[in-house]
């Protein structure tokens, strides 16, 4: 059954429930209802549409159904609430989420995926989508270590690194489940695993990109040769290494000196204008005499 008639059949297994429940025929109203609920949920995927196809079929548990081909309504039952929990949890989540809250129910949902593991993936066949759950658990242990080391960077930068790593591995075995997350989680690892020197306040901090930002300066050759191989590093090329709180500082300074530099302009254009239309307004006057003047001497001619 293609794609094109899953409205339609969603429709008519409906209305086939609600006749067989007439009729007093409840175990093939259940059947009908659970076909429904499940082209519907193809039509209108939603984790609320696949959480009420995996209730449906579990109302009718150990059934032979037939959807194009013929599968286990328990089966069913299992691989639609995973759907549905995939939808539910990964749905708002991406390689810059820090909502460690969200952790454990991926890590869940990981060894859900799991279980379908050497199972008919029904679900998929119908959609004519490839699925290798093994692989997808691996991309989701990967999302959620990812998440936990977000979440722990700002205070704790080494269990952050290590989180990193676990994350990176996870998304290695993942191969193309991995998506875009795994090279976010790369350039993280390298950056985030850097220690360098404040040049400004001497104190070493680990996390290139979070705990320090470089900052374009110049650098002399003197000051590179004497100051550019010391461990951690102050200087990477023309830029020195700066510890948030001095590099924030510096910032506000910027802000305050530029904003000084912008009211004093804005207050010079105020004063040219008024100039400008004081003038305006003497042309104005000139003009409007002449005019008089003009008007005076043609009446009288």
């Amino acid at each position: 059954m293609g794609l094109q008639k899953w409205p339609d059949a969603a429709h008519h297994f409906s209305e086939a429930s609600k006749h067989y429940a007439t009729v007093g025929n409840a175990q093939r109203s259940s059947e009908a209802y659970a076909l429904a609920t499940l082209f519907y949920a193809l039509t209108n995927p939603s984790d609320q549409a696949w959480m009420s196809c995996s209730q449906a079929m579990g109302r009718i548990p150990d059934t032979q159904i037939n959807v194009g081909f013929s599968v286990q309504s328990s089966s069913l039952a299992q691989q639609a609430i995973v759907q549905s929990y995939d939808l539910a949890i990964t749905g708002k989540l991406d390689a810059e989420s820090k909502d460690a809250s969200r952790v454990d129910a991926v890590r869940d949902l990981a060894q859900k995926y799991m279980s379908l593991i050497g199972s008919d993936l029904s679900l998929w066949k119908l959609k004519k989508q490839d699925m290798d759950p093994q692989k997808r658990a691996y991309y989701l242990l990967g999302l959620a270590s990812l998440i936990q080391a977000n979440s722990v960077a700002d205070v704790d930068p080494k269990k952050s690194v290590s989180l990193l790593s676990e994350a990176a591995t996870y998304l290695e075995m993942a191969g193309t489940e991995r998506m875009s997350v795994f090279p976010v989680t790369r350039t993280k690892l390298e950056n985030w695993s850097k220690v360098g020197q404040c040049w400004f306040c001497g104190r070493e901090m680990q996390g290139h990109g979070i705990h320090y930002v470089l900052l374009r300066a110049s650098v002399s050759q003197y000051t590179r040769q004497k100051y550019g191989s010391s461990t951690p590093a102050t200087i990477e090329g023309n830029m020195v290494v700066a510890c948030n709180s001095c590099a924030s500082s510096i910032r506000n300074v910027a802000d305050d000196v530029a904003r000084i530099y912008f009211e004093r302009a804005i207050a010079e254009m105020r004063a040219l204008e008024q100039r400008l239309n004081s003038k305006i307004d003497s042309l104005e006057n000139q003009i409007s005499s002449l005019r008089s003047q003009v008007g005076s001497f043609r009446t009288r001619i």
